[in-house]
């Protein structure tokens, strides 16, 4: 560009390609001269001119550079703060989807067709060779929505986000087929034989999550609710604890416990100190965790769902996750009539919509019920 001596009305041709140049103020020097080529004829490197004298004029002109989608999502994912556990998952997605299908398109060249192909062809081809499912095509969609986003808002690379005009696939709502309450007894009651019982037994009868009751502490029982803000996780099989959850009220929430829980919370507390007197003072490592091994430290993240693996098969049980304990608490609920935002804010949903989505089931057989019940009332009048 540096060769191009004729400029004519900002259009320049180099003899293969044509471009413009854009006087752009500058509060050092008083302007400078900004060059942009690569335009494959005249029409389109005049549209472009127009388009950045139009931005220069709004305020909103961008310099242009060279930066590629790869190279900018490099830089986003060291400066994004978010979860051990979220950001692994960032990475992958970059990494393994991202990066290989538009990694080489200059950042500020991406366009909605870009995002739009990529994922039409991750529907047919994944890693391997079978197409990606819609959740994974739909969380790529949304880390680069993300990404772009900053690009946008705080970086000031483009102007727009082109991720947010394409539409992202939906994946079909699973209906969840947790245990029923009986199925639940034979589990709990199998659980009896192990010392991790009351972990299980806390799991039902709160809809907790795995990672937050194993980051629970003797301090966050206040006598009659358990006051959950943190969780712990794995994150490349390494245990991490953060410092706050998912849903609540800054990512805290209160949850009260019936009259048996909290005997049977005081009754695992009894147990914890019989271990530790067997073990010896000296050698117990006093956590203060409610969940710990037989040395005191905090249990593994992973350890409780191979316990469940193997106290379900015990049981005679059809096949279920561990967290599939939240589906039992958030049903039996609903079934009875409590009130939906009491059962979402129970599980650390953020919207009730959420929980609403979920248990979609729940709401189809009450509204079956819903006509006789009427009727009934009606007929009583």
């Amino acid at each position: 560009m540096r060769k191009r001596t004729k400029v004519e009305d900002g259009l320049v041709f180099n003899g293969k390609t044509w471009g413009y140049v854009l006087r752009v103020p500058d509060p050092l020097t008083g302007s400078k001269v900004k060059w942009k080529g690569g335009f494959t004829d005249k029409k389109a490197a005049r549209l472009a001119r127009d388009e950045a004298r139009v931005a220069l004029t709004k305020r909103d002109y961008i310099p242009p550079t060279k930066l590629t989608v790869g190279e900018y999502l490099d830089q986003w994912l060291t400066t994004k703060k978010v979860a051990p556990s979220s950001l692994r998952s960032y990475v992958m997605i970059v990494t393994r989807y991202l990066k290989p299908k538009i990694g080489a398109i200059k950042l500020q060249d991406l366009r909605a067709y870009h995002v739009s192909q990529l994922l039409t062809n991750l529907e047919t081809t994944g890693v391997r060779t079978s197409g990606l499912s819609p959740r994974t095509r739909q969380l790529v969609g949304t880390v680069l929505r993300m990404a772009l986003k900053d690009a946008v808002n705080i970086d000031g690379l483009i102007n727009v986000n082109p991720a947010t005009k394409v539409r992202l696939p939906r994946p079909a709502p699973k209906t969840p087929t947790p245990y029923t309450r009986e199925e639940t007894k034979r589990l709990l009651k199998q659980a009896t034989t192990h010392r991790l019982y009351f972990f299980f037994r806390l799991a039902a009868y709160t809809g907790a999550r795995r990672g937050e009751l194993c980051a629970l502490r003797w301090s966050d029982f206040d006598g009659s609710a358990l006051m959950i803000n943190k969780s712990r996780v794995t994150v490349n099989g390494v245990p991490v604890e953060q410092n706050r959850t998912k849903g609540g009220l800054n990512h805290q929430r209160r949850v009260p416990l019936d009259a048996d829980t909290i005997k049977e919370l005081h009754a695992h507390k009894e147990r914890q100190a019989l271990e530790k007197l067997y073990l010896g003072a000296d050698v117990w490592i006093d956590s203060g965790y409610i969940f710990v091994t037989e040395s005191g430290e905090p249990i593994h993240p992973d350890t409780p769902s191979r316990v469940f693996g193997k106290l379900r098969k015990a049981a005679g049980l059809r096949h279920n996750r561990l967290h599939d304990a939240r589906h039992v608490h958030a049903t039996e609920l609903l079934r009875s009539g409590e009130p939906l935002h009491v059962v979402a804010n129970r599980l650390g949903h953020r919207d009730a919509m959420v929980t609403a989505t979920v248990y979609a089931h729940v709401d189809t057989e009450q509204a079956v019920s819903a006509a006789d019940t009427f009727a009934t009332r009606m007929r009583d009048a």
